[in-house]
């Protein structure tokens, strides 16, 4: 997920990703959240954070992160059929991906239970990829 245009928050970005990749002879799930607002930079990963999600194969986003200071909640979802993208692999490029820059976008941040912001968006970048994925992906 990637956003920079939220309605009424003029100096909001957000980005978020996961996924698995190999190291050495195992596999793992890494994901990240960044948001910068206001000035100030909110980071959500694996070494200082606790970051869940659920991934549709295609449609629906959504990621819990929460470090010792502050939590973040993301739903981003699209009926828009996205586009296919070429993606490296193994094999080369090949149409391995899918996004669109049409999802629409929630987020809440908060401090302990203090809510610091909410926001949303209708455009969000989204994307999938990865073979094969036909399952809900929850981690």
């Amino acid at each position: 997920m990637n956003c920079n245009c939220f309605e009424g928050e003029p100096d909001l970005a957000l980005t978020a990703g996961g996924g698995r990749r190999g190291v050495l002879w195992w596999m793992e799930s890494v994901a990240l959240v960044g948001i910068h607002y206001r000035g100030q930079f909110y980071e959500f990963v694996p070494w200082n954070s606790t970051i869940h999600w659920q991934i549709d194969p295609w449609g629906r986003w959504q990621v819990q992160a929460q470090n010792n200071r502050f939590s973040v909640c993301l739903t981003a979802t699209t009926h828009q059929s996205g586009t296919l993208l070429r993606a490296p692999t193994a094999r080369g490029l090949i149409f391995f991906c899918r996004d669109t820059m049409q999802a629409e976008i929630t987020l809440e941040l908060k401090a302990g239970d203090q809510t610091i912001l909410q926001a949303r968006s209708s455009l969000c970048g989204v994307e999938v990829g990865g073979s094969p994925w036909d399952t809900i992906w929850i981690v």
